[in-house]
């Protein structure tokens, strides 16, 4: 006769292990889902306004590090260490009424006494929407009040640094009340219309033949001013020349050159005499 088994019954130790397990997983989970919700971190560079509907914005902000805060409190950053941004294809006019297309880049910081201000004029949005609403319409306004008046070459050429000066200086007057601190602020290489880079174009070539012309015209007037003081030269030489020849200095010449034998025909006037060599010998008697 087969005997059957009955299946074995879990211990009830092993049951009360697994739920006990659960259920401190669930209250660590509940512990710091909740926590997250009273902890706020403020990144390196940046410091956070707190707004509660409650209370109002607090005047206190929250540096660098992690912070507890209320159950409904809201942080906005801002960056107070050095952001840089760049806008691309700003329209200007030179003062030539040109209208060039120009990217402008520029370093800002916040000054962090005025964050709690920059959120009363703002509100809770992120400083990245801020950039490119406000701070480019205003960049925008500085560039066309200090490019005005520069012409269009000038912004190309040696007074593009100034007139990038000009901009920073108009931008930084106009949102330095606000706490925006600019720095370094660079142009680009202007980008005209098609009517006024042939205008710049022919200008640029008109410049190069002056230059040219310029250049050949010294190199003439160099060769010339080279050959007067050859022929110069030359002839004070000449009139050295002329006026040391005394008739000593040519008997002396003559005689440093003469060779110890007596000429065969002189000349004295129109008179030619010739003697010479030796004396004939007398006849003999005879």
């Amino acid at each position: 006769m087969e005997t059957v088994q009955m299946p074995e019954k879990k211990r009830p130790n092993s049951n009360r292990k697994i739920i006990g397990g659960i259920i401190i997983a669930v209250a660590l989970a509940l512990i710091i889902g909740v926590g997250s919700l009273f902890i706020e971190k403020i990144q390196n560079g940046y410091v956070g306004v707190v707004y509660s509907p409650n209370g109002g914005v607090q005047e206190e902000t929250l540096g660098q590090g992690w912070h507890i805060v209320g159950l409904f409190d809201k942080v906005t950053r801002y960056p107070v260490r050095m952001q840089t941004v760049q806008y691309d294809d700003i329209q200007v006019a030179t003062s030539d009424g040109k209208n060039i297309t120009m990217d402008f880049a520029y370093n800002y910081s916040i000054q962090p006494d005025k964050v709690v201000a920059l959120f009363n004029k703002f509100g809770p949005v992120e400083v990245s929407e801020i950039e490119s609403t406000y701070l480019r319409t205003r960049l925008w306004d500085a560039g066309r009040k200090a490019i005005a008046k520069y012409s269009v070459i000038e912004t190309y050429g040696q007074k593009s640094a100034a007139a990038g000066m000009d901009v920073q200086k108009v931008f930084s007057e106009d949102v330095g009340d606000l706490g925006f601190i600019i720095d370094d602020l660079t142009l680009g290489v202007p980008k005209p219309d098609k009517a006024t880079q042939e205008a710049i174009n022919a200008r640029v070539t008109a410049s190069q033949e002056l230059e040219r012309k310029q250049t050949e015209l010294k190199i003439a007037e160099a060769e010339a001013e080279k050959k007067r003081i050859e022929a110069k030269a030359t002839a004070d030489y000449n009139k050295i020349i002329r006026e040391s020849m005394t008739p000593e200095v040519i008997q002396y010449m003559w005689i440093q050159k003469w060779d110890g034998q007596m000429p065969k025909a002189t000349g004295t006037g129109n008179l030619i005499q010739i003697p010479i060599g030796d004396e004939p010998a007398a006849p003999k008697n005879q």
